[in-house]
């Protein structure tokens, strides 16, 4: 595994960088703190789920645009040999999902030396950039990780004022009690709709140099910032009300909910909102676009892992999925959700 300080020492080194970053807060913040900490390079956010060949096309074709000396690849778990391969300039790729076995880049994944190590992908570029503490909260803490936590309210009290001790809180207490959280969730809905639209909005984060200013709206990017992330909101919102009248239904221990959009994406926020609301609960969110559905799955920290499950699924079904032991994406085919879900209820 490359160290952080040769990874800190190619991103000095670089005259034009170019990121790829996955489309969470995690992949968002890792960008944001690197091009921050380093004041220079292109990002480019990746929607595309698994690698296909869209995926790789996307990729020589940035780096022909782009032209750069160094592609770094963060928070993308579904990278292999044939990527690097094709890419003749210096690559770093940061990741904290499971660990692939590649040559030729420069690969930083805390599960090499502990696969039970999965910090984020933004906690490790901070300790690159030891900069932005809030960053890198929102980044850690929007993958359920509180490994920042208490460096962060000791800096910054009143965001997480409802959590009276750092030490027995819950990821999820965090997310949902918290000014802190509010925040989490602004940069979640900052990262949906258009891609040009969501360009916008990374565009004035990286202006971004505390929290109160989009909190509080004490500058223009942080107002306009905040409206943006509002007006995602209140779709959100009428979903999450959807989802909670259906799990009220439902004496299971899968709660198993679905809709159909061909705009905005909000399986992995509802899957997270729905475990919150329904502690001990196995959590399936889908959403129906096209003729795909992709399932955002969560189950309690105590509770199954999921790519074990997921294994046995898809010994007995067509599909595909990954991700951590207790948040995972699934991708089937729309008429293939009642039996998936059947399989889930059977193995957990």
């Amino acid at each position: 595994m490359t160290s952080l300080a040769k990874i800190r020492a190619l991103l000095k080194e670089s005259h034009n960088p170019l990121y790829f970053y996955d489309d969470d807060a995690d992949g968002l913040v890792s960008y944001l703190l690197l091009r921050r900490g380093f004041g220079k390079g292109v990002g480019v956010i990746i929607r595309v789920r698994g690698l296909s060949m869209d995926e790789e096309e996307l990729y020589m074709r940035k780096i022909d645009e782009y032209n750069p000396d160094l592609v770094v690849f963060l928070d993308k778990p579904t990278l292999n040999q044939d990527v690097f391969d094709k890419i003749h300039v210096k690559k770093i790729w940061i990741d904290h999902h499971s660990v692939v076995d590649v040559k030729g880049v420069n690969y930083y994944n805390p599960r090499i030396r502990n696969k039970k190590d999965n910090k984020p992908t933004s906690y490790i570029c901070y300790k690159i950039t030891k900069k932005d503490l809030w960053l890198a909260s929102v980044g850690s803490v929007s993958d359920w990780s509180l490994v920042l936590f208490r460096k962060f309210k000791k800096s910054y009290s009143d965001l997480a004022e409802e959590i009276k001790s750092s030490w027995n809180v819950k990821p999820d207490e965090v997310l949902y009690d918290t000014k802190l959280g509010e925040l989490i969730r602004v940069f979640s809905f900052l990262l949906k709709g258009k891609v040009n639209e969501v360009n916008k909005n990374i565009e004035m984060l990286l202006k971004i140099n505390d929290p109160y200013e989009i909190l509080y709206k004490k500058s223009e990017n942080g107002k306009k910032l905040f409206e943006n992330a509002e007006k995602v909101k209140k779709q959100y919102l009428e979903l999450l009300k959807k989802a909670l009248d259906e799990s009220k239904k439902s004496k299971k221990r899968v709660i198993a909910f679905m809709y159909i959009s061909d705009q905005v994406s909000f399986t992995s926020e509802l899957a997270n909102e729905m475990m919150h609301r329904n502690p001990g609960k196995i959590i399936a969110v889908g959403r129906i676009k096209d003729e795909q559905m992709r399932i955002s799955l969560r189950s309690p920290i105590n509770g199954v892992e999921l790519p074990g499950i997921l294994e046995k699924i898809f010994n007995e079904m067509k599909g595909s999925g990954g991700g951590h032991e207790h948040a995972a994406a699934v991708e089937i085919h729309k008429d293939d959700y009642e039996k998936f879900i059947k399989l889930l209820r059977k193995h957990v």
